[in-house]
């Protein structure tokens, strides 16, 4: 490794830079400097530079900084997050031998980060406020093309369009796919993957995502630990760079019926909020703020039913199951129950290869006011409802409100934006491996159930519009439904790895 490293390096000489004479080089961790009596400057390859071009004696750098950055060796960076701009560097070479050298040892740095070269591109031109098509060519084709990166790009026309594309897309063209939208395309993605015949490989292609919605949860949780600003541009230059993360997937089960979310799952307060909100979406995100307010002064609680395998130091809430014997084995599948069970389709994943049985279920009977399970940090762009999530860490966070004032629910909300809500008293806030939810009817009501809602998709509907719409949803709303992670079966494109 060191003699490979050793080999990048280009020892100081005297070139151009943006026509001004100064000594440049060029280090084996891919840090390019060059200097003049106004200081030493410099440029990270890895972290500032999208690609670069050849033209005779002259070597464009086609950078991509911080905003706030000056260009001057040990810097200290701002504390906000970071935006960034796009700014060119011409190095003039003093001769065509120079030339070939310097854009060699570049090119072969460049290289061997492992970037990707060819993407699909799923665009959703009718996500948020339907400014993906504008969004694709302003901002984002910009930055591919100054990276040489190829691109096939396809509008989805419908409803789960994303997931018949991915289903029977050939992958071994692309080194990722990349979802312009909300969430929506990159949960239909998902789906589409694992419900292929090879879904084991095919689930490994690097996934990844572009804010053109109203939600975009998941750009916001990879943005935000590494420092950055959630925008387009960011997004965008984390997929350039190519930097990937495992990501858990959940799979959701009601008999024969399963979907597969990779962000959450909700019922009560929430979920009335997010689905009965969808005809102000043309105001974008503030239509969840205004619709909270409508529904938290006329409140709804729900009578249900959960069950949970916690995580390591969440086994004192709820109380312990006594029945250990057939009502284990029902609940989820475990690794042998799969090799058995013909309530599941066999086409495509079926869940992972785990056992539950011996481990300790617990319980919490209702009525709540909301359940939120958490795969992510942030649900959207401005809420962190699970601020202790992690992105492989095998579990789910669980936030169970049952008993709140409307005064507490208000003051919880202006808290969602840094997730320090999770600090009141009546928050329950848990880690679990397995999660089984029994949805029951609304309190004083009970013809009228509730919404349960997966990653933006209405999974299951005891409302009045169930009842009466012609829709047909995946799951039944009122027997159970179940929940199970799959640590790190997914792979997404991140700024940190």
């Amino acid at each position: 490794m060191a003699d490979e490293e050793t080999a990048i390096e280009v020892p100081s000489e005297l070139i151009r830079v943006n026509g001004a004479v100064a000594e440049a080089s060029l280090s084996a961790d891919g840090t390019l400097r060059w200097g003049s009596r106004g200081g030493e400057r410099c440029l990270s390859l890895e972290s500032e530079v999208l690609g670069l071009e050849t033209i005779g004696l002259r070597i464009t750098i086609k950078a991509f900084l911080e905003a706030s950055e000056r260009g001057f060796c040990g810097f200290e960076r701002s504390s906000v997050k970071r935006r960034r701009v796009r700014r060119d560097y011409t190095l003039e070479m003093p001769n065509e031998a120079a030339a070939r050298r310097w854009s060699a040892k570049l090119r072969d740095y460049m290289d061997s980060l492992g970037r990707p070269k060819n993407l699909f591109i799923i665009v959703n031109p009718f996500s948020g406020k339907k400014c993906a098509r504008t969004v694709l060519k302003k901002e984002i084709m910009p930055l591919l093309a100054a990276a040489d990166i190829d691109c096939t790009i396809i509008e989805t026309k419908h409803r789960n369009h994303a997931q018949e594309i991915t289903k029977s897309l050939d992958l071994l063209k692309y080194d990722g796919i990349v979802c312009v939208s909300g969430d929506g395309v990159l949960v239909e993605v998902v789906n589409g993957l694992l419900n292929r015949e090879d879904w084991a490989t095919a689930i490994k292609v690097p996934l990844g995502v572009i804010p053109a919605g109203t939600g975009n949860g998941m750009v916001k949780s990879l943005l935000d630990p590494a420092g950055d600003l959630c925008s387009i541009p960011n997004a965008t230059f984390a997929v350039i760079r190519g930097h990937r993360r495992s990501l858990d997937v959940a799979i959701v089960l009601q008999g024969e019926k399963k979907f597969f979310s990779v962000l959450l799952l909700i019922w009560g307060l929430v979920a009335d909020v997010d689905i009965e909100s969808e005809k102000y979406r043309w105001m974008g995100s503030p239509r969840f703020n205004i619709y909270a307010l409508l529904r938290i002064m006329k409140l709804r609680k729900y009578h249900g039913h959960v069950h949970f395998v916690p995580a390591p130091g969440y086994e004192a809430y709820g109380e312990p199951v006594k029945q250990v014997g057939n009502f284990k084995g029902h609940i989820l599948l475990s690794k042998q129950d799969q090799g058995s069970a013909t309530t599941v389709k066999s086409c495509g994943y079926q869940g992972p290869e785990i056992s539950l049985e011996g481990l300790e279920w617990r319980s919490i009977v209702g009525p709540f006011v909301s359940i939120w399970v958490n795969n992510v940090p942030f649900s959207a762009e401005h809420y962190i409802p699970a601020p202790k999530a992690k992105f492989s860490d095998g579990f789910l966070d669980v936030i169970i409100v049952r008993n709140c004032p409307r005064s507490a629910l208000l003051g919880m909300m202006l808290k969602m934006s840094d997730g320090s809500y999770v600090k009141s008293p009546y928050v329950m806030y848990l880690k679990v491996k397995a999660f089984r939810l029994e949805p029951g009817k609304r309190v004083g009501h009970p013809t009228k159930g509730g919404i349960i809602d997966s990653d933006g998709e209405v999974i299951a509907r005891g409302d009045e519009s169930a009842v009466n719409s012609e829709h047909k949803y995946l799951m039944a709303y009122g027997p159970p439904i179940q929940m199970i992670v799959d640590q790190g079966l997914a792979t997404i494109f991140s700024p940190m790895s």
